[in-house]
């Protein structure tokens, strides 16, 4: 972003402010420092140091006091818990996610579609620590990357589909080889099985297996996706896992309201 001297309408404003959270959940728990900020947004020290203080001072942002870093506030934290359970979707899967969990012995993930991102609404634990390319409750990942997302995205009309791929191509080189050919012949895949399945490819030793909610008469609203170790990803596992995935996401398809807005 080129440097500005001219005074930023309200509306650049905005769409700063919600490009520095975005850049501050990038840097995760370690934060940025204010000249980090100022050098990714391309903008000039004022003009950052108003918007970041405004965030601040609404809890949206925190800055740690010693290293003077800044992260993510726990006021967006509520917000998103808040907006997770306002569809209701993650009241209804949380039993689902347990009983898999316990079932399987692997981490389960409920994953929604937020624009060009698919969020992780929820996670429960499973007996096996592994980590995820979300990584937590809230983490993000671009529509298109892991199975978790691709499950969503194989339902959705075509002409959206070539959009989020066409604007999420650039982020693609940032996991393995992936590209915007693989991603299409994986949605065929996932179309024929009914679940989308990533055996170590993205993450070396680690795979996932993930089946799409399809709410009757509408798109993809989310989806479910297991996480284990490649070893244990077997062959004959595979049709173990995807019918307990799928009896549990029938249920949840089967309660959810057909003429509710979408997740």
């Amino acid at each position: 972003m080129a440097k500005e001297d001219v005074t930023a309408t309200g509306t650049q404003l905005l769409d700063r402010a919600v490009a520095i959270l975005k850049l501050l959940g990038e840097g995760g728990q370690t934060g940025l420092t204010m000249t980090s900020i100022e050098e990714a947004m391309g903008l000039k020290q004022p003009t950052v140091h108003r918007i970041v203080t405004a965030l601040e001072r609404h809890g949206l942002v925190d800055r740690e006091r010693k290293t003077k870093r800044y992260r993510l506030g726990l006021a967006l934290f509520a917000m998103g818990a808040t907006a997770a359970d306002g569809t209701g979707l993650r009241q209804l899967a949380r039993p689902a996610l347990m009983r898999l969990a316990a079932a399987t012995g692997d981490p389960v993930f409920l994953m929604a579609r937020s624009g060009f991102n698919a969020v992780c609404v929820d996670r429960q634990q499973g007996t096996y620590m592994i980590d995820s390319l979300t990584g937590h409750v809230g983490g993000q990942i671009p529509m298109g990357v892991g199975p978790a997302s691709q499950a969503i995205l194989s339902f959705l009309p075509e002409t959206e589909i070539d959009i989020v791929l066409a604007t999420n191509e650039p982020l693609f080189k940032k996991y393995a080889d992936l590209t915007v050919r693989k991603v299409k012949d994986d949605i065929r895949k996932i179309r024929e099985t009914g679940f989308a399945l990533d055996d170590g490819e993205l993450v070396a030793g680690i795979s996932a297996i993930a089946v799409p909610i399809l709410p009757p008469g509408r798109d993809a609203v989310a989806s479910i996706a297991i996480n284990l170790t490649s070893a244990r990803l077997t062959r004959e596992r595979i049709p173990e896992l995807v019918t307990l995935l799928l009896r549990e996401v029938r249920d949840i398809e089967a309660q959810l309201n057909p003429l509710e807005s979408g997740a």
